[in-house]
């Protein structure tokens, strides 16, 4: 199936912690997301592309719905209202804290399909002939 850009409505529909993303937001992080995922992911294309324009858009804080889901989707453990009090997982601190495609969950999903399409053994230092 070749890859389509979701409409904004239904991105939001699937992707529920970017409630408020606006119509240009979604089209400048999709766009980043659609030149970084080509057609080498096959049919997982379209699922690459769509979790990459998510990470992009958590990264910059683009479009996240406040409130106790995106607590959640950021690893709060525990949420209290009155005086503000929130406990974040210390797993998912520290996946933050590495950065990268670990930072988020959108962004480990990405990271899954490519150790699934490119994975395998990397060749790492000179593979020439010495002089």
């Amino acid at each position: 199936m070749p890859y389509a850009r979701l409409p904004l409505a239904t991105f939001k529909a699937k992707y529920t912690a970017f409630s408020t993303l606006t119509e240009e937001s979604y089209a400048i992080w999709a766009l980043e997301a659609e030149g970084r995922v080509g057609g080498n992911y096959g049919d997982q294309q379209q699922s690459a592309t769509e979790l990459l324009t998510a990470h992009l858009l958590a990264l910059n804080g683009v479009g996240l719905a406040a409130g106790v889901g995106t607590l959640a989707a950021t690893g709060a453990t525990s949420f209290k209202s009155g005086t503000f009090s929130a406990t974040l997982s210390d797993s998912v601190v520290a996946q933050r804290a590495k950065g990268g495609y670990q930072s988020t969950v959108w962004g480990q999903q990405f990271a899954e399909i490519q150790r699934r399409l490119f994975g395998g053994p990397r060749l790492v230092g000179f593979t020439g002939t010495p002089c």
